[in-house]
């Protein structure tokens, strides 16, 4: 049985420092990320907007995408990458240019996407269009932008997520409408001989990640709103349930790794903005502080990003609001 406590003094008090309503009429933020310079939003109008980090001040805008962004991610702090359902994944360097640095085209719409720890590949997953064409995994090689391989039997509906292992390019796991996580060992482009292990969470999976010092374990949130925590291999370590069942707990958000003190973290929402971040442990969530002020958020909160070395949280909801939070 999973019990929940308090723990107040887990994490520094994050207050809310900043807030921008973008004021889109009926857009709202899909992602949130930042680098050194700038927070970052994708938005459902198909734009992704740079704000000075220090101000939340427009900086400029990144145009490109034809159809929804599906994802947005960093590498390193240079690069940000953005895959859309028009089936193209871009590159921009955000130093110099505010058109892609590369484009890769896939012929079908993209619901997901990584990038390997050394930048030599990125995977991106696909929407399952119809009963005849399952989804797929696309490897493209990121020197020439060239499609090196598919899997097309791995997922047989929308891939949702694909995480590349933090230290080892060729491994990485990907999450599906399913139910399924799929770990890869892509050494050799062999589908099946590929497959390491495979999760079934019994559900659509929403989110999924390794955590742990060698990114050993996986996290796994559903479209159900439960939350469990696997080996690699593929073995439960802990199944939390429902996480609608405890007390101001509506949705969740994500799960975030810190590193350097070596802990998971869980992250939920309540239908009228507010955050809570609980310290995942096995059989038990801490509750370690609840987000919420005003000027903060008055909807869904659909992203959450968490530099844990500046201790800085950026949030974008569906109110079409980002809040910045320092701790």
């Amino acid at each position: 049985m999973v019990t929940v406590g308090v723990n107040n003094e887990m994490l520094p008090q994050y207050q809310l420092v900043r807030s921008m309503n973008f004021g889109w009429q009926d857009q709202y933020v899909f992602d949130v990320t930042a680098n050194s310079q700038y927070a970052i939003a994708s938005a459902s109008d198909n734009m992704i907007r740079l704000y000075d980090l220090s101000t939340l001040q427009p900086a400029t805008t990144l145009s490109f995408h034809q159809q929804r962004i599906s994802k947005i991610k960093l590498f390193n702090d240079q690069y940000l990458f953005s895959a859309s359902e028009d089936g193209k994944l871009a590159r921009w360097d955000l130093r110099t240019s505010t058109s892609p640095v590369q484009v890769f085209n896939y012929e079908r719409p993209l619901s997901a996407f990584d990038v390997n720890c050394n930048d030599s590949m990125a995977v991106v997953g696909t929407l399952n269009e119809d009963v005849v064409q399952a989804a797929e995994l696309g490897f493209f090689d990121t020197r020439q932008t060239r499609l090196i391989h598919k899997f097309e039997e791995s997922h047989s509906d929308d891939v949702t997520e694909i995480q590349c292992h933090p230290t080892i390019p060729s491994q990485l796991i990907s999450g599906s409408t399913d139910g399924l996580i799929n770990s890869y060992d892509v050494s050799e482009f062999d589908e099946e001989e590929a497959l390491l292990a495979v999760v079934n969470s019994g559900s659509s999976v929403n989110k999924t990640g390794y955590f742990g010092p060698n990114a050993e374990y996986l996290f796994c949130l559903t479209h159900l709103e439960t939350f469990s925590l696997h080996t690699l291999e593929g073995d439960l370590l802990c199944d939390y349930g429902q996480l609608k069942q405890l007390e101001g707990v509506d949705f969740a958000i994500d799960c975030n790794y810190d590193p350097n003190t070596q802990q998971l973290y869980l992250e939920t929402g309540t239908n009228s903005g507010s955050i809570n971040i609980f310290q995942v442990n096995i059989d038990e969530l801490q509750l370690c502080q609840s987000l919420h002020a005003q000027g903060g958020h008055t909807d869904v909160v659909r992203s959450l990003y968490w530099n844990h070395a500046t201790q800085s949280i950026l949030t974008g909801g569906e109110d079409g609001i980002m809040c910045a939070w320092q701790g």
